[in-house]
């Protein structure tokens, strides 16, 4: 019985509110396609935006990469440019250097030669003047020897001597002997 009476519930309520029954389960089920769609809808937008950007991202890394590839290759051209003027200026710097050190070295041998050559020329001078000085000495002494010598003979004769170690005039000596004894 209890089958029976809630099966004529269920009639009542189908004679009562059947109808606005039905218009709700219309409505709904609008609703529901209305979802699906719009749905769909969202979906089909999100991977068309989804695809999009993907392509966007992957044109830009592609742009990025060249860049990037172009400044890694700039920036090696630099470097070698910079290698290569570093080599050159070193280079040059190597040849400079060896260049000054040839002329320093022509310099060096060619004072060696002059100090050399004047060392000569000082010998032969000293012992020309020793010559020189001996034979005014063995002259004097020559002279001491058959005469007797006073004081001013003396002093002339070591004038002479003098003069000649200096190269000077008598009266230049005597002059200044002069000054300087007043």
């Amino acid at each position: 019985m209890a089958k029976k009476s809630e099966s004529n519930v269920d009639r009542i309520r189908d004679i009562i509110f059947g109808s606005q029954m039905k218009e709700s389960e219309a409505k709904f089920s609008q609703v529901h396609n209305d979802m699906e769609h719009l749905e769909e809808r969202f979906a089909t937008l999100f991977n068309e935006s989804h695809d999009k950007l993907r392509k966007e991202t992957e044109r830009s890394l592609e742009v990025l990469e060249t860049k990037i590839d172009n400044l890694v290759s700039i920036a090696q051209k630099d470097k070698t440019k910079l290698k290569n003027m570093i080599d050159a200026t070193e280079e040059t710097l190597q040849d400079r250097m060896t260049h000054q050190q040839d002329e320093f070295n022509v310099k060096l041998k060619t004072m060696k030669e002059s100090t050399y050559d004047e060392q000569k020329k000082l010998k032969a001078a000293m012992k020309s003047m020793k010559a020189e000085v001996d034979a005014a000495l063995q002259e004097g002494l020559s002279a001491l020897s058959d005469d007797t010598v006073s004081r001013e003979n003396m002093a002339q004769m070591l004038v002479e001597v003098a003069m000649k170690v200096q190269r000077t005039g008598v009266d230049d000596v005597l002059g200044e002997g002069i000054e300087t004894g007043k």
